[in-house]
């Protein structure tokens, strides 16, 4: 059985994007910005590393509280806000 080393936050963002994504239409969903605002969350939350096997880490996603969704969607809203201000796909390459 292998043992991998994930941050656990990063899956968990994963599985939230899309449904935050979906409730806020007014927002370009490219590629490029959608790695942007994954991004900006992450550095914005604690990231929450652990080595155990894929099972594990998914038992794990679903014991995060209500206070961890709440986190998500602030900083979800921040990151947004930023790149929509400032699209990095609309820079001249």
């Amino acid at each position: 059985m292998a043992v991998d080393v994930k941050n656990v936050m990063e899956i968990f963002v994963e599985m939230n994007l899309d449904k935050a994504l979906d409730e806020t239409p007014d927002v370009c969903r490219c590629d490029q910005c959608r790695a942007d605002i994954k991004a900006l969350i992450l550095n914005k939350l604690k990231p929450m590393y652990v080595s155990t096997t894929r099972g594990e880490v998914m038992s794990k996603l679903h014991a995060f509280d209500t206070g961890k969704q709440v986190e998500f969607l602030c900083c979800f809203r921040d990151a947004v806000e930023k790149v929509k201000s400032n699209p990095y796909h609309d820079k001249a390459q």
